[in-house]
């Protein structure tokens, strides 16, 4: 699925644009989008800025194939799971930096802002002949803004809302013909809203973004980049007592977070030749306090890269043009729990080859192949493959695109090495996950690009799933059997009229355990619909979203043994205005939740009702 939630342009403005969009995401290149035969959403920053949410979970919530559980308030753990996949089984990129934990190999999206980002880009499907490890079900690439304009720019901003919620972020831009340089920074918090049903506590958090990014030119053919974040959160949380009910406790998380990379690029005076070396490396430290005591731990991940290839052309067979690509990656992780007390620091180094090949005949059929051996150090080395293909029928608006390939996801830091005797058994015997998956799809433009459709079918299977056994203390292990992940997913776009635009997308899901139970927090059916209206008079644009969730089944422990619920189906509806004041300024508003609407993510933890924010930004 190549879907592209666009701003409002017109039709034919559209379709010219699309079909050149740069897919960084895409594997060792980058792809144009019409190349791409796996499945994929790109949402650029108009689009994310327009939408007026203040963090990227909420953004995701409209991605085809996405289920995002929250636990209450904002700040909290915010998992985001794909095609009916584990949360740590999606790779997470911040300006193609790996930024999921080594604890528990997720990325955390409660304390993630969108207040720099250019564009979200997001492949579905097992991407680990790209990525290695933890790309099973797909990869969120997210980009921060950069400049292509010479001089100096920035803007500031500010917003005020519902539950003494406050935002103030700045940025600034420089730019010249060899050079450019970007940076930002978001403060925001809020006092929040009871995450229990007990008790009247507010559980409130505040966070920070800051990042900042180079891009140079040393030479014509040689480019030196860079970019590092930091990241701050501290929030108020209710927890879980031992029969499971989510009580009104003072608990409180902290997380510190460091990443930064530096790349250098060269290609030959010719463009056939390219060369890519790249080092990166990210620190994360987790503090949290709740009823049964403190934890403390700190992760470390370090990866160099390296990539060289070719592209050829040969014209008299099929006109077609081939680029071939090899590459090593090094990956080096720590971890240590401080508290309680494992003062040993855990390792594990992991050595890879990779090779990708890439191919385009008469202009319309596009393949792409990939292979990947994965040297891990303390289980079983990993290969995974990955083919694609998309074929875009001349003169029809059609494309049809389809793909297949294997993934792996690791064991984390905790569940090999985790210590709380009280809580958690950790078990160093777990083997890699594995799994297969494919999916078939078919595009089609309708009345010159005006309506746009996909419609995608995929199917993975997993073996050997890590699942959690047991309560108080709890453990891990590998599940005998296979796991089964297929479903449905349709989108839409229609731009009916100039400045009105219109989309929706349904997906079902039915994922299921190798005893053949449901999986939980993966609704079999969602969706959601958004319209945007620009006026052509006044400079005024509103728009409108409807999130659908369908019955989602979570554990409920205060039973024993535990059994599943059910949770009650539920639409949350948004709306809002943007209004330029000037070139320069522009006012906002939105509201959240419009119907007030009462539902839950996780079991015990409440969501917030009816709220009203309210800003304004200035660009230079």
């Amino acid at each position: 699925m190549a879907t592209v939630l666009a701003p409002i342009v017109p039709a034919v403005a559209q379709s010219t644009i699309l079909p050149t969009l740069v897919i960084n995401a895409g594997g060792l290149t980058p792809f144009e989008e019409k190349e791409i035969g796996r499945s994929v959403t790109v949402i650029d920053g108009q689009t994310i800025a327009q939408m007026g949410t203040p963090y990227v979970a909420d953004v995701l919530r409209m991605v085809p194939g996405f289920a995002v559980s929250r636990t209450g308030s904002f700040g909290n753990k915010t998992q985001i799971r794909v095609r009916g996949a584990e949360a740590n089984q999606v790779l997470v990129l911040i300006d193609g930096v790996p930024v999921g934990e080594p604890s528990d190999g997720e990325f955390d999206f409660g304390r993630l802002a969108v207040a720099n980002i250019e564009r979200i880009e997001i492949l579905r499907g097992p991407q680990s002949a790209f990525w290695g490890a933890n790309a099973m079900a797909g990869v969120i690439n997210i980009v921060t803004k950069s400049t292509t304009e010479n001089g100096v720019h920035g803007s500031v901003a500010g917003e005020v809302g519902s539950d003494g919620t406050r935002m103030t972020s700045g940025a600034l831009q420089y730019g010249q013909d060899n050079f450019d340089a970007s940076g930002s920074v978001t403060l925001r918090g809020t006092d929040g809203f009871n995450i229990s049903s007990f008790g009247g506590e507010l559980d409130g958090a505040t966070h920070i973004d800051a990042n900042a990014r180079f891009r140079a030119d040393i030479t014509p053919q040689l480019t030196l980049d860079g970019t590092i974040r930091y990241g701050h959160l501290y929030a108020d949380a209710d927890g879980q007592d031992f029969s499971g009910i989510v009580q009104d406790t003072l608990d409180t998380a902290r997380v510190n977070e460091l990443y930064g990379a530096l790349g250098l690029g060269w290609t030959s005076e010719d463009g056939l030749w390219f060369q890519n070396a790249r080092v990166s490396g990210g620190t994360v430290e987790r503090f949290a306090n709740d009823q049964f005591g403190d934890s403390l731990n700190t992760g470390d991940r370090y990866k160099a890269s390296y990539q060289v290839g070719r592209t050829f052309e040969t014209p008299d067979v099929l006109d077609s043009t081939h680029t071939i690509t090899l590459g090593y990656d090094l990956v080096h992780e720590t971890f240590q729990q401080l508290v309680p007390a494992r003062l040993d620091q855990q390792k594990r180094t992991t050595h890879s080859l990779v090779g990708e090949y890439r191919g385009t005949y008469y202009d319309q059929v596009f393949l792409t192949a990939a292979l990947r051996h994965d040297f891990n150090e303390g289980f079983a080395d990993v290969t995974t493959y990955s083919l694609s293909g998309a074929w875009q029928v001349p003169d029809t608006g059609t494309r049809v695109h389809a793909s297949l390939g294997t993934g792996s996801t690791n064991p984390t830091f905790y569940e090999q090495f985790g210590f709380n005797p009280a809580l958690f058994i950790p078990n160093p015997a777990l083997v890699p996950e594995s799994s297969f998956g494919w999916d078939v799809g078919v595009e089609q433009s309708l009345l010159d690009g005006v309506v746009v459709v996909d419609a995608t079918y995929f199917n993975q299977t997993l073996e050997n799933q890590i699942q959690t056994q047991g309560f108080a203390p709890s453990t891990v292990v590998n599940l005998v059997g296979t796991s089964k992940r297929q479903g449905v997913e349709l989108t839409a776009r229609v731009n009916v009229v100039e400045g009105l635009s219109a989309g929706v997308t349904y997906t079902y899901v039915d994922a299921r355990k190798p005893d053949g139970s449901r999986e939980i927090r993966r609704p079999e059916h969602s969706g959601a619909i958004d319209v945007a209206y620009s006026f052509a008079e006044i400079p005024l644009t509103l728009h409108g979203e409807v999130v659908l969730t369908g019955d989602n089944l979570d554990t409920d422990f205060s039973t024993f043994p535990a059994t599943n619920v059910t949770l009650p189906a539920h639409a949350v509806v948004n709306g809002g205005f943007n209004y330029k004041v000037s070139d320069q300024v522009e006012v906002y508003g939105r509201v959240q939740n419009i119907f007030d609407t009462k539902y839950q993510e996780v079991l015990g933890y409440n969501t917030q009702g009816r709220t009203f924010y309210a800003g304004a930004k200035a660009s230079f």
